[in-house]
C-alpha cells in the first residue's frame, strides 16, 4: 500500500510540474525554479546510470579530504566515535519503546507474482522497507514512466540518477562493512557482545555466510534513503515539501532499524554523510543553472507619447496623446 502511494504521489508530483517545461528539441530543456534562475537539462543516454558511478566513488573519496570539506568528514567522524560507547543503551531504550507498537520485531514480507518478497505484512516491515533499494527503483521506475509519455529531460534525468546513486552507495556502503566488520545489534544480543564485536576485514566466505555479524557499519538503508531524497530534492527544489516530508520519513526507517535491532544509532552519521554526498553529485553533474533576467519576463506595452502645446490670447493649454 505505502508503495503504491509513492509511485501515485511522485506521479502526482510530475504531472503538477510538467508545465513549466519548456521543450527545446535541440536536445535540451529548461525548467523555471525561481525568479533568479532556470535549470537546464539535457537528454539523457541510457549508459548514464552506470557510466558515472567509478566517478561517484572517487569524488567521494575526494570530498572527504579536501580542506574545506573536513569540517562535514569530522562531524561524521567524531559523532561517530562519540555514540559508540551508547550504543547498547540506545537500542536498549529503542527497543523498549518500539515494542509497545510492535516495531521490536523481525520484518517480514509476501511475494509479489510469486516471486520477489517486496509486499509488507505490517507497518513496522513497510517502515523499515522505505530505506530498501526496492524503493528506490519504484521511484526511478515512476520518474521513468512520466520522462517518457511527456518527454520530459528532468524526470528522465532524475530517474537516471536514482539508479545511479543506488549502485554508487552500494559499492561504498559495502567496502566499508567489509572493512569494519561490525556486528548488527541482534546477532551482539544472542552472542552476548554489548555493542557489537568488531572484526575487521572478515574473509568473504564468512561474511557471505553470517552476514549480520560483519554488516552493522555504515546503514545502506540509510545512505540509500538519503541518497534517493538528496537527488529528488536537489532537481525539484521549488517543491517544498519534498525535504521536511523526506527527512520524517528517514527519522521513522532509522528508529525502527534501531528498535528492531538491525543497526545502532552510531551507524547512521557516516552513512548519512555518504548518502548527501553521493546523492548531491549525481544531481547536480546534469543540471546546469542558468540566471534569469526578471525583467525580461515582463510583457512590457510599448507605446508612443506626443506633447502639443497651443496659445491663445486669454489660455496657455497642454495636450497629451498616446499611440499604441
Amino acid at each position: 500500500m505505502i508503495l503504491k502511494k509513492a509511485f501515485l504521489l511522485i506521479s502526482f508530483v510530475c504531472l503538477t510540474y510538467n508545465s513549466i517545461a519548456q521543450t527545446n528539441p535541440s536536445q535540451t530543456q529548461a525548467f523555471h525554479i525561481s525568479d533568479s534562475v532556470d535549470y537546464i537539462y539535457s537528454k539523457p543516454k541510457f549508459f548514464d546510470l552506470i557510466r558515472h558511478v567509478p566517478n561517484d566513488v572517487i569524488e567521494f573519496g575526494k570530498f572527504t579530504i579536501q580542506k574545506e570539506n573536513l569540517k562535514w568528514t569530522g562531524m561524521a567522524l567524531a559523532s561517530t566515535a562519540l555514540i559508540i560507547p551508547f550504543d547498547q543503551q540506545l537500542t536498549d531504550a529503542a527497543s523498549d519503546l518500539g515494542s509497545g507498537i510492535n516495531w521490536d520485531k523481525d520484518h517480514s514480507y509476501d511475494k509479489l507474482a510469486g516471486v520477489f518478497r517486496v509486499i509488507p505484512n505490517d507497518i513496522n516491515s513497510a517502515a523499515y522497507y522505505i530505506g530498501n533499494g526496492g524503493t528506490t527503483m519504484l521511484l526511478s521506475g515512476a520518474f521513468y514512466a512520466f520522462g517518457k509519455i511527456n518527454n520530459n529531460y528532468r524526470a528522465l534525468n532524475t530517474s537516471s540518477e536514482l539508479i545511479e546513486v543506488l549502485i554508487s552507495v552500494g559499492v561504498i556502503t559495502q567496502t566499508i562493512k567489509r572493512i569494519t566488520g561490525r556486528q548488527s545489534p541482534n546477532r551482539a544480543i544472542k552472542s552476548g557482545h554489548p555493542g557489537g564485536h568488531w572484526t575487521p576485514f572478515p574473509s568473504f566466505k564468512a561474511y557471505q555466510t553470517n552476514t549480520p555479524n560483519y554488516d552493522a557499519m555504515p546503514s545502506g538503508h540509510v545512505a540509500t534513503f538519503m541518497a534517493t531524497l538528496t537527488v529528488i530534492a536537489t532537481n525539484y527544489p521549488e517543491i517544498k515539501w519534498i525535504k521536511p516530508v523526506g527527512y520524517t520519513l528517514l527519522g521513522i526507517t532509522a528508529f525502527n532499524m534501531i528498535s528492531s535491532k538491525v543497526h545502532w544509532v552510531s551507524d547512521y552519521p557516516i552513512a548519512l554523510l555518504i548518502g548527501y554526498v553521493i546523492g548531491k553529485n549525481a544531481a547536480n553533474r546534469r543540471i546546469t543553472k542558468r540566471k534569469r533576467n526578471p525583467k525580461s519576463d515582463l510583457v512590457r506595452r510599448r507605446f508612443k507619447t506626443d506633447f502639443s502645446f497651443n496659445y491663445t490670447p486669454l489660455y496657455k493649454t497642454v495636450g497629451v496623446s498616446f499611440t499604441f
